[in-house]
């Protein structure tokens, strides 16, 4: 694998390489522009630690609204109506990320046309860059993984919409193997959006493709109900490409040591979380408000690994150029 050597700051032991990707920001007009504007906030809330995030509220039927807290979310939402939509009705639900790694549909999942100001910003933010980029991570690391045998075996947790697995899939080069896949997910719609897109690349449910709606806390973390039901050492590949940074220190320790019983000996689990040094970090965090995180620096995920009994040398690392995630392979 062809990555780059890594010019930030990391612990001395830790195997970690930074990588660049394309992007549809590479060629669509104003990148330079909404750049700026996205870092003018960014900069403006780092000033203001005390400003807080907008709050989400409901109309009488149901309806959420966005009730923002200072002038750049409020400036942020009323010129871009799919933004406000997107952050009232979807985020932090896994169809949130659809329109993020698909910014150039022209509706959001639940209905509302997209407007060229919001385009612009689901697609030059530096948060839905890294978003693609860590998926494109994901699908280089599949190559490794899923050319064993015939059959092979993956596991997504938390898998969403599932489009970067299935993107990773599309661009496999397989021999022929088959890739039975396991979706793992606590919301439904998603994973009926999972199906629909899984059958479009040939997979159907109850041949290569299972989808099973579990909350992964209930089931991973709080107990091992979820291993029992898929079988230890079965997965040559698991994923929790969006789910690890939800969780704390002490449970992010659980969930990666039960998560890796899942794997096969040789294989690997794929995580990723937000770095707290991400360039946009209060932007994301406090003018958009994306639902409470951990980012965290590539220290602590290593503090985290060792606690969970995975030694350095099974794990590398790699920190797309913009800086957003870093991507963890850790080897069972």
């Amino acid at each position: 694998m062809n990555w780059q050597p890594y010019r930030g700051t990391a612990p001395a032991n830790m195997t970690i390489y930074s990588a660049a990707f394309p992007d549809v920001s590479d060629q669509w007009p104003m990148k330079d522009d909404v750049t700026r504007e996205i870092n003018a906030i960014d900069q403006a809330l780092k000033a203001n630690p005390d400003l807080e995030p907008p709050l989400r509220e409901y109309e009488e039927g149901g309806l959420p609204v966005l009730i923002p807290q200072h002038h750049f979310s409020e400036q942020a939402f009323r010129h871009r109506p799919a933004l406000a939509a997107w952050r009232a009705r979807l985020v932090p639900g896994a169809l949130a990320l659809f329109v993020v790694q698909n910014p150039l549909e022209e509706r959001l999942p639940e209905g509302t046309k997209m407007d060229s100001e919001s385009r612009q910003w689901f697609i030059h933010a530096n948060d839905a860059i890294g978003v693609r980029s860590r998926a494109k991570v994901l699908s280089m690391l599949v190559e490794k993984y899923i050319h064993n045998d015939s059959e092979n075996n993956w596991v997504s947790l938390a898998s969403g919409a599932a489009i970067p697995v299935l993107e990773a899939l599309r661009n496999a080069t397989l021999d022929g193997q088959k890739v039975f896949l396991s979706l793992v997910d606590k919301d439904p719609v998603a994973l009926d959006w999972a199906e629909t897109m899984a059958a479009q690349e040939g997979l159907t449910v109850g041949e290569q493709l299972t989808l099973l709606r579990r909350d992964l806390v209930h089931t991973l973390v709080r107990n091992e109900d979820l291993l029992l039901e898929l079988g230890e050492h079965q997965a040559e590949l698991v994923d929790a490409l969006g789910i690890f940074e939800y969780f704390n220190d002490t449970d992010a320790v659980i969930f990666l040591q039960r998560a890796l019983r899942l794997v096969k000996p040789g294989g690997a689990m794929v995580v990723s979380n937000m770095l707290t040094s991400s360039p946009q970090i209060d932007f994301v965090l406090r003018c958009i408000g994306w639902e409470p995180i951990f980012p965290r620096t590539l220290q602590q995920l290593q503090d985290i690994h060792i606690a969970a009994g995975v030694p350095v040398e099974n794990v590398t690392v790699v920190v797309p150029k913009d800086g957003v995630y870093a991507v963890m392979e850790v080897k069972a």
